[in-house]
């Protein structure tokens, strides 16, 4: 046995090379007491939360607790200090403390410590417990018995317990734990915790014999408090990388000595310490006890002082691969389910969606713009790009039948009462003048049309000729339509002779010019721009069939979509929609029919920079066109949904307005993706193949000594998919080139260069 006296050590971060220092009562009480620990430790509980109401997939909140650990939790190393300063077992000077941890409890973690271990903490010889930073587990920091392991003392603690299920497994010197706020701490005896003890180091190690071979080794962690990440890089990510650096992976005779180069440049990003490059790294199918003697061979070999251009080359792959996995989980379009909407919402978007069960507010949030831009007269905003726009919106709500897409209907009701009692005093004006019209004598004077009689709530069964009337009877106004089924927009077409009612759909949301022209006296001679908003849904194949012929023409995008997500089957109930509920909405209502001419909201422009740079980078490295293409009007979009509800806010620009235009987009894009993605892409593909030149000879691209690379970049140039190595056993085959499998390089042979000159050259 050895024996020492030393402390055991804490850290502001666990990431490297943030140093190891002597723990000192006020250093630990000092980040028991940090702010930052406290609102960190507060958020993991809130997303657990989630977690418990479904709202949150286990995944996703292991990975979001990782990460705000990571970057946010000083660490404590109970078990040892080191004499170098750094986290490795090689200078590990034990402190004679043990923790024991109990992790994904079912039950509240305060209830196990108290049923357990509260009143027995001097006898266990326990100095410090806390619950976990994840808020499902307990760790105790306890005096390890005398001439015990790490292994062996965590043992006798679970026996204690009577912990039936624990493993086992040992924690090594330098594993670390993270640091918690003081309202999670259970039991605190300070003085017992930093007492200086007397530590007998047991001096060979714990062993493990497996029953393939005579190899013993010592017993590496099943689980570690290792980072997730390097330099904000996931390991797996590194990994990933690394492997397609070394050429893929391997074939079963060569395992090993991947594992082992893959283990030598691991290291430089896991502190040279075996067992962290052991919880990283795949096994490729290696025994595990073989698997941890190349890892610690590996680690045992001279290290260079700088990292190596293999590893270097691959963090750069991982770095973008990175940005690429940051950016899709930020705008959420590959998620199995719409994002959700922000809990914290405006005092109209509360009460329009108070009615609705959670899983149909989405659906009448997204379908209430149209009847709320209907109330717009003369009103515009300034877009970032300096044009001028107006509250122009078109909804598809696109959901399975019987799932309750009529949810819209009271809200819009509501919003439209205004304009429907006004419309029908209109319409019985009109009508009389039909009618006096119909009765007056041939001889006689016909009366004159009445001016400003303004119908604006109208039906989708109509002639070109009505509507271009109505639009100029509107006077400026919006004409809105409500449709049950998205083919009723078949009932108004520019002509009679087919169906191009999307020109005025993309016309409708510009706000451009659209008439007609003609000679009788009867006729309505008028031009007109258009504004007109509606609603109308359908189920997702008929969406997809109606604007099947219309992927690329720019109508898609100018539509915002929004459909009903649950997995509950239950019959909704409802709210009331009485005449209070009407009186409530009116009051927002007038803020819209009062507003006038240019308005401006400088904070609204900003979100709309950041969202159109984040799209542009999100577009670029997921090298996703059709993203591309639909992001630049949903952003627009989202733009006029938030300046509607800085209208109704009072012209006051607030948080819930800027969260609400952010999920807003994405969910807009959510359903554009989900509906349309994979058609569009194909469309895209398409229109590009069309405009392709026929395929030249692609060794005139190549020199004439290339690699694959070399040859599956002149492939893509071309807009050709897929590998070339096919394409090259060809050329090798026919005598086109040669390979030389040490140099990976091909060269092409005299013959092809005597017969081709010129493509050569």
């Amino acid at each position: 046995m050895n024996t020492t006296r030393y402390m055991f050590s804490i850290s502001t971060s666990i990431m490297t090379p943030a140093k190891m220092v002597p723990c000192t009562p006020e250093l630990l009480n000092a980040a028991l007491d940090d702010v930052r620990v406290a609102e960190t430790c507060q958020t993991i509980a809130r997303h657990l939360e989630e977690v418990k109401k479904g709202t949150l997939a286990r995944k996703d909140f292991n990975d979001l607790k990782n990460k705000l650990k990571a970057d946010n939790l000083p660490v404590v190393c109970f078990h040892a200090a080191f004499s170098d300063g750094y986290r490795h077992n090689e200078s590990a000077v034990p402190s004679g403390l043990s923790i024991y941890d109990v992790d994904h409890l079912t039950i509240d973690p305060r209830a196990y410590y108290h049923t357990k271990v509260a009143g027995r903490e001097v006898e266990l010889g326990i100095s410090f417990a806390h619950i976990s930073p994840s808020n499902e587990g307990v760790r105790l920091v306890f005096e390890m018995p005398k001439g015990m392991s790490l292994a062996e003392a965590q043992q006798w603690m679970a026996d204690q317990l009577e912990d039936e299920t624990y493993d086992g497994s040992v924690k090594d010197m330098a594993r670390c734990s993270f640091v918690v706020c003081r309202d999670y701490v259970l039991y605190y005896d300070e003085e017992e915790l930093f007492a200086e003890r007397e530590v007998s180091v047991p001096e060979n190690p714990v062993t493990v014999v497996t029953n393939d071979s005579h190899y013993s080794a010592p017993i590496l962690p099943a689980e570690t408090d290792y980072e997730s990440s390097f330099n904000g890089i996931g390991y797996d990510l590194i990994v990933r990388a690394l492997e397609e650096v070394l050429g893929g992976v391997p074939a079963q005779g060569a395992r090993n000595n991947f594992i082992f180069a893959m283990a030598c440049y691991l290291r430089y990003v896991c502190n040279d310490d075996a067992q962290w490059i052991a919880q990283v790294m795949p096994r490729y199918g290696e025994e595990e006890a073989k698997f941890h003697a190349t890892l610690r061979s590996a680690c045992n070999r001279p290290q260079t002082k700088t990292v190596p251009d293999i590893m270097n080359r691959a963090l750069e792959r991982a770095r973008e691969q990175q940005l690429v996995k940051e950016a899709i989980e930020a705008n959420g379009v590959h998620a199995s389910q719409p994002p959700v909407m922000p809990e914290k919402l405006t005092k109209f978007m509360k009460l329009i969606t108070k009615n609705v069960p959670t899983h149909l507010k989405p659906a009448v949030a997204m379908g209430i713009f149209p009847a709320l831009g209907a109330h717009c007269k003369g009103v515009k905003f300034r877009y970032n790009d300096n044009a001028l726009v107006e509250p122009t919106f078109m909804n598809v709500l696109v959901a399975e039948m019987s799932s309750g897409k009529s949810c819209v209907n009271e809200p819009i009701n509501a919003i439209m009462a205004d304009i429907k009692e006004r419309d029908a005093k209109n319409r019985k004006l009109m009508q009389e003048y039909k009618e006096q019209y119909d009765t007056c004598p041939a001889d006689e004077q016909k009366p004159e049309r009445p001016k400003g009689l303004t119908v604006q709530w109208v039906k989708s069964d109509m002639t070109p000729a009505a509507f271009v009337q109505l639009m100029a009877d509107a006077g400026g106004r919006f004409l809105y339509t409500r449709m049950d089924e998205i083919g009723m927009l078949n009932q108004l077409k520019t002509n009679g002779k087919g169906n191009n009612v999307t020109e005025i759909l993309r016309l409708a949301f510009d706000c451009g010019e659209y008439g007609q022209e003609r000679v009788g006296t009867k006729s309505v001679s008028e031009c007109v721009e258009v504004r007109w908003n509606w609603n109308a849904s359908t189920t997702p194949g008929k969406c997809r069939r109606f604007f099947g012929d219309a992927m690329l023409d720019g109508t898609l995008s100018r539509m915002s979509f929004a459909t009903i997500y649950t997995d509950d089957d239950r019959m909704p109930v409802y709210g009331l929609y009485d005449d209070q509920f009407q009186k409530q909405v009116q009051a927002f209502i007038t803020s819209l029919n009062d507003a006038k001419g240019l308005v401006l909201c400088r904070k609204a422009n900003a979100l709309v920079a950041q969202m159109i740079e984040e799209n542009r980078q999100y577009a670029a490295l997921a090298d996703d066109d059709t993203y591309r293409e639909l992001s630049y009007r949903a952003t627009l979009s989202a733009f006029k949904r938030g300046m509607v509800l800085y209208l109704m806010n009072g012209q006051k620009w607030c948080k819930e307005i800027e969260d609400f235009v952010r999920w807003s987009f994405h969910y807009d894009m959510w359903c554009k993706m989900w509906i349309f993605g994979e058609k569009m892409r194909r469309a895209m593909e398409l229109d590009k193949a069309v405009m392709l030149p026929g395929r030249r000879n692609l060794m005139e691209f190549l020199n004439d000594s290339f690699s694959l690379d070399d040859l599956n970049t002149v492939r893509r140039a071309q807009g050709m998919k897929g590998d070339g190595s096919a394409q090259l056993r060809k050329w090798v085959s026919r005598g086109y080139c040669t390979f030389n499998p040490q140099t990976q390089q091909y060269t092409k042979s005299a013959q092809f260069i005597d017969k081709h000159p010129k493509q050569a050259a």
